[in-house]
């Protein structure tokens, strides 16, 4: 997928999202910055399967219980914090919820990005621990 392709499926998403939201809630910043959320997070998302695949595959426990503990926190957050027994309107507590996760997906794109950065630049500027073996990861 070329670079504008996947800020295009970005843009798109982002404004599907954010007119649904303006729909539900008539609120137009929640709605910009829920837009803005997703459209970003998926771009980015769907940069980092392009440019860097190996960081997209979760390849050993070490690494996938970070993951989902975030992913957990991010819909326990959107799912059960903006729970019915709010005082709020159905719709609201949708767009609260569409906002809590692409906040967390973008959270987690550009963590993936910055980590994929740090370890290229750990990579290039230090040398590879000797006493480490190809099967031991380093931390």
């Amino acid at each position: 997928m070329r670079s504008s392709l996947q800020w295009l499926l970005g843009g798109a998403t982002g404004l599907v999202v954010g007119s649904g939201c303006y729909w539900l809630v008539g609120d137009p910043i929640l709605a910009a910055v829920s837009g803005l959320v997703w459209g970003v997070g998926l771009a980015l998302t769907a940069r980092s399967a392009r440019h860097h695949p190996s960081s997209t595959g979760v390849t050993n426990w070490r690494s996938a219980r970070w993951i989902g503990l975030g992913v957990a926190g991010i819909n326990l957050a959107a799912l059960i914090g903006v729970s019915p027994s709010l005082p709020i309107s159905a719709e609201l507590r949708l767009a609260l919820g569409l906002l809590i996760i692409g906040t967390g997906l973008l959270a987690t794109a550009t963590a993936t990005l910055a980590e994929v950065e740090r370890q290229g630049d750990t990579a290039t500027t230090t040398e590879p621990n000797k006493a480490t073996t190809a099967g031991q990861s380093i931390e």
